[in-house]
């Protein structure tokens, strides 16, 4: 079941990032809560607290402060983050929000389920050409990739 709702959260994340670059977010100010803003950050923990909460769990509820490292080029439809030491991927639940695509360097809490992710050669590429990645980069993706996963409810940017 989990692997048929993985399948199906990436064929959503294609359809919703695929296609057309322009967006209407490419000017927009960063700071401000995306998706689910019915949530405050009171609870939020530490990056290594998050780490110590996933060791020998599948997966973590909990709302997490980090430091944007990139975000989708073509929508803001994903962000990786930098959490204690380790890049962590983000997308959005039910790819029901996209965040501003000049994210990358601003302080954000998100809130939702984090968790190890076997990434394939095909998604790796796909995110590689959302990041605009040169030619020679796309070409060095040549075997899938386990990554810490973070699957957003809401993001609160700073």
């Amino acid at each position: 079941m989990r692997k048929i709702i993985i399948l199906l959260t990436a064929a959503a994340f294609f359809a919703s990032c695929g296609g057309n670059t322009a967006s209407t977010n490419e000017t927009t100010t960063v700071a401000g809560n995306y998706g689910n803003t019915e949530w405050d950050a009171s609870e939020t923990i530490s990056g290594e607290q998050l780490m110590a909460e996933l060791v020998g769990k599948d997966s973590v509820y909990a709302t997490v402060a980090g430091n944007v490292a990139a975000a989708c080029q073509a929508k803001g439809c994903w962000m990786s983050m930098s959490i204690a030491g380790n890049e962590m991927f983000v997308k959005f639940k039910d790819y029901g929000f996209f965040v501003p695509k000049n994210s990358a360097s601003h302080d954000a809490v998100i809130k939702g389920w984090a968790y190890q992710d076997t990434v394939s050669v095909k998604d790796r590429i796909e995110y590689a050409r959302d990041a605009e990645a040169t030619e020679e980069e796309i070409a060095n993706i040549t075997e899938p990739e386990v990554k810490l996963t973070f699957t957003a409810e809401g993001v609160m940017m700073k």
